[in-house]
Order: C-alpha cells, then sequence, then structure tokens
C-alpha cells in the first residue's frame, strides 16, 4: 500500500463528523466535548495564521444572533408604584416619633429613691411568739405579733415609696 492509495478512501462516518464538529468548533471558537483536544488546538493556529484570528463582520453579526436567541430571556421587574412613594417617608416618619416618644418617656419617668427603706427590726415579742410557735404553743399568738409587725414594715413601705 502507498501513500497515493491512502488519498484514494473515501472518508469515513466518524471522520465525517469529527471534521463537521472542527469546522463548528472553530466558527464557535471553542470546543464540543467529543473534539479531540489537539485537533481543535492545530485547526485554530492554522486559522490564526491565516487571518490574524480577526472575526468577519458577517460571521460576528451570526454568532450575536445566536447567542441572543440561545440566551435566556430577564425577568421582568415589577414596576414600583406610587405606594412605593409614600411607604418609604411614612415609615421614617413612623420610626423618628417612636424614637421622641421614647426619648420623652425615659426622661420624664416616676422618681425613683435612691436609698432603700430602713425597715423594722422584729420585736421581742414576735421572736418569742416564734419560738413559742417552734415549740407547739399557741399559733394564733404567733398571728397576731406578725399582724402587728406587717403593719409596721407596710407603714415604712408607704412612707418611702409613696407618690
Amino acid at each position: 500500500m502507498t501513500e497515493d492509495d491512502d488519498m484514494d478512501f473515501e472518508p469515513t462516518e466518524e471522520e465525517l463528523r469529527e471534521a463537521a464538529a472542527l469546522a463548528r468548533a472553530l466558527d464557535r471558537g471553542s470546543a464540543d466535548d467529543g473534539l479531540p483536544d489537539d485537533a481543535f488546538e492545530i485547526a485554530a493556529m492554522l486559522r490564526f495564521g491565516a487571518d490574524g484570528g480577526e472575526l468577519a463582520d458577517d460571521r460576528s453579526d451570526a454568532i450575536l444572533e445566536e447567542a441572543l436567541r440561545t440566551a435566556r430571556p430577564r425577568r421582568p421587574r415589577a414596576e414600583k408604584g406610587a405606594w412605593w412613594r409614600w411607604l418609604v417617608p411614612a415609615g421614617l416618619v413612623t420610626a423618628a416619633a417612636a424614637a421622641a416618644l421614647i426619648g420623652v418617656l425615659a426622661t420624664t419617668g416616676p422618681e425613683v429613691p435612691t436609698t432603700a427603706a430602713v425597715l423594722p427590726e422584729p420585736s421581742s415579742a414576735l421572736l418569742q411568739a416564734q419560738a413559742a410557735a417552734a415549740a407547739g404553743d399557741d399559733p394564733a399568738a404567733l398571728d397576731r405579733a406578725m399582724a402587728a409587725h406587717r403593719a409596721e414594715v407596710m407603714q415604712r413601705l408607704a412612707e418611702r415609696y409613696e407618690r
């Protein structure tokens, strides 16, 4: 078999598919996954050597049309209606009013005493009644002593924290 014999053969289906893929890749500028990288690189170098990589106007227009045809359309944006123009100022006015109200309430609150009330100490009668109730004696005596002591504590608290 000689070199001339190889030239007489018709290309196979696979060779025709690869040639068509190579032509498409050179037109697009990128190779598909099925195309051998080395064949694409060599063909690209030959093409670049011929015209310096310049793209013809008609080919540029064809690429643009294909890109626009295959691109996803943009979702339409909802227009901001007239309500948007008054919603923002109304929100700002509401926030300013809330801040002013908090400031006024924080400065004009009820006066809180700086010192605690002095509570009375339990009397000896109360302590004796507690001891007797713990020993099992009359719990009514403890109730009477506690009532007197509670009244005195409440009176002191009212005097100190009364408005």
